[in-house]
């Protein structure tokens, strides 16, 4: 296959060049990340006009952003503080009822995104009475697209003796 007009290069001195180890060199090549990269025996030979192909730095995020497992427990402690997470993720809709009454806008719309819109029209239709208030409530349904529902509220008998 070589013609005399094309250059190749060693692992060291292809590591040299991209300014990386040895050890990362080879272990794309076993990656099958270096383009026109062939083993020849017990060695690799590169072509020279080869590049690292870069990746955005850190980690790579997961499919998906945040789990929602993650979301859930990261809302619980900060809208159900009266409670423990673990306490808090066994009752879902009451994390998403205060979410949606008290939440912050970007909060809201990343529990949507994690759980779905069914998430939020559960925790309307099965909210306790008093849970929301009657602006949040029409925001909400507005906001659903859902029929319009009566909300219900806490009533307090008191007896005058």
């Amino acid at each position: 296959m070589y013609d005399g007009t094309m250059r190749h290069l060693s692992v060291t001195q292809f590591a040299a060049r991209e300014g990386v180890s040895r050890i990362r060199v080879l272990q794309l090549l076993l990656q099958d990340r270096i383009p026109g990269a062939q083993k020849i025996g017990r060695r690799w030979s590169i072509p020279a006009s080869s590049r690292i192909p870069m990746s955005k730095p850190g980690r790579p995020r997961k499919p998906g952003g945040v789990s929602a497992r993650r979301l859930l427990r990261r809302l619980a402690r900060k809208y159900v503080w009266w409670l423990t997470p673990a306490k808090a993720l066994q009752r879902p809709g009451l994390v998403a009822a205060q979410v949606m009454e008290m939440g912050e806008y970007d909060d809201a719309c990343a529990f949507e995104d994690a759980l779905g819109r069914d998430a939020l029209i559960a925790a309307l239709r099965h909210a306790e009475p008093g849970r929301f208030s009657e602006a949040s409530w029409l925001f909400w349904q507005i906001a659903t697209i859902l029929p319009k529902m009566r909300l219900r509220s806490r009533s307090l008998s008191v007896r005058i003796a």
